[in-house]
């Protein structure tokens, strides 16, 4: 048990045994996970956000007020502002011995590393301000990187509906052959949809990333008690950070914006696990439309050696349970907007863990996946196969419509068409075949019509102009030129 230090003084100390540094990680999102947004959200990014709050605060009141911090005490603030000299180490221990408060560590140790100027650090200011600000210019560097993720994520799936659209395949509704479909149509559809995730992250670096610097309840209460027009300095200051003023704050901006990007990351979270089954199913050992090339030195399983042939779609299961996580994250920030009074901490450690870690397995899961998209291949010769392993009965459908078309009853044609279609799967027999031979089929049909008909080939609807419709509508959209898409192959 951790040993409880006395004071004859002053009674029990505060067992600081919890709460210190330790060399080992908990999580292993940093380590195991991690993607240049770990330089964001991991623990020198955090810091070095709320400093450079700080130093904005004080940069903001100097140009309007330089009687209240002078202007050569915030540059020593702007230059003492950074982790190369506020280090967390030392801010860690400072909490942990002396303070206990974590910002109150934060400002001890820039104060001292701004000499005499430190006594100008956290003028007018609340804990909160600079926390919820730093949060805000993290989540706006995260989104403007999630962005990019994604688009880049939803032009590879574009780009592959293209190169795959000729290939005719079947399509699969319950796990059952449905009908047939072009090959890259499902990849059309999953770069529209990730479009919309594009659009909603967006909307949420423009509206969800907003600071405040307006004191312990919102009220602007020091600086206008000092003479000092608080929303011009919280105007000016957030507008260094590349952040906007929450138009009214408690303690905190609206607990909304937190929600509201954690479900859309959630949301792309779980169109990525989405993608992500798909492509595993294709590449299950029974339907083998999509293959990996297999690198010789990867380990697919340690017991079993035959698995290094197709590989075990690992990668793919790790996106599907990175978007469980991110869907927990999501729920944890509902359940964080409750706050009594104006504010209170009881969202702190929900917020310190679901922020970084939604951002970075985010990103972590659509560059993952993107390499997926890139690697495989189809092989056409068993997407043929599979194709045709039904002996033609996918094109019932077809045949049951042209034999309404031409005049036959819609129950007895759909009757027709199905019982002909079983007996084709249960003998199997080519369903062309059963069709020419059937003379009720024979009094509607010619041979050319049913031998067309029933080729599964040519029963592709508008499968090509759709994948061509969503690759101009949507490829590249937003990247701008210096991300112009070109196609594959």
């Amino acid at each position: 048990m951790p040993r409880t230090e006395r004071s004859s003084k002053t009674g029990p100390k505060l067992d600081v045994s919890y709460g210190s540094v330790h060399s080992e990680n908990v999580s292993p999102t940093g380590v195991r996970y991690g993607t240049r947004m770990t330089r964001i959200f991991g623990e020198s990014g955090y810091l070095q956000s709320i400093l450079d709050a700080e130093s904005a605060a004080s940069t903001a009141i100097s140009e309007l007020y330089p009687g209240k911090v002078p202007p050569s005490a915030a540059r020593s603030i702007r230059k003492a502002a950074s982790v190369r000299r506020v280090k967390p180490d030392e801010v860690h221990r400072i909490e942990a011995r002396e303070t206990h408060h974590e910002t109150a560590a934060i400002i001890k140790e820039l104060s001292k590393q701004a000499g005499k100027s430190g006594a100008y650090v956290h003028y007018s200011l609340t804990s909160a301000d600079v926390i919820e600000t730093a949060k805000a210019v993290q989540m706006r560097k995260g989104l403007a990187i999630l962005l990019e993720t994604t688009e880049s994520l939803r032009d590879s799936c574009l780009a592959v509906s293209v190169e795959w659209k000729a290939i005719a395949a079947i399509a699969r509704t319950h796990g059952q052959h449905a009908i047939p479909v072009s090959f890259g149509m499902p990849f059309a559809f999953f770069g529209f949809c990730l479009n919309k995730s594009v659009e909603r992250l967006r909307y949420d670096l423009e509206n969800c990333t907003e600071g405040k610097l307006s004191g312990a309840v919102g009220s602007y209460d020091v600086s206008s008690d000092e003479g000092m027009d608080g929303f011009e300095i919280e105007r000016r200051a957030l507008g260094k950070l590349g952040i906007r003023p929450s138009a009214v704050s408690m303690q905190t901006p609206p607990r909304e914006n937190i929600s509201y990007i954690l479900t859309d990351i959630a949301v792309l979270g779980g169109r990525i696990a989405s993608i992500a089954e798909y492509i595993k199913t294709l590449r299950r050992t029974e339907i083998l439309e999509l293959i990996e090339p297999v690198d010789r030195k990867s380990v697919s399983s340690s017991a079993m050696p035959h698995k290094n042939v197709h590989g075990n779609p690992f990668i793919e299961e790790r996106c599907i349970s990175i978007s469980r996580t991110l869907r927990g994250f999501a729920s944890t920030s509902l359940e964080s907007m409750l706050s009594e009074d104006f504010r209170d901490l009881t969202a702190s450690l929900s917020d310190r863990i679901s922020i970084s870690e939604a951002f970075v397995l985010a990103d972590y899961s659509a560059r993952l996946l993107e390499n997926v998209i890139r690697r495989v291949k189809p092989e056409k010769d068993r997407i043929r196969s599979n194709l045709g392993s039904t002996y033609g009965a996918v094109t019932a459908q077809r045949i049951m419509s042209r034999l309404i078309s031409k005049g036959m009853h819609r129950s007895a044609a759909r009757l027709l068409s199905q019982q002909l279609a079983l007996e084709a799967l249960k003998s199997r027999t080519a369903y062309a075949d059963l069709l020419l031979k059937n003379v009720d089929i024979s009094g509607f049909l010619s041979h050319s019509e049913i031998s067309e008909l029933s080729d599964p080939r040519t029963y592709l609807g508008k499968s090509s102009e759709i994948i061509e419709r969503t690759f101009s509508l949507y490829a590249g959209r937003g990247r701008g030129k210096r991300t112009i898409l070109h196609r594959r192959g």
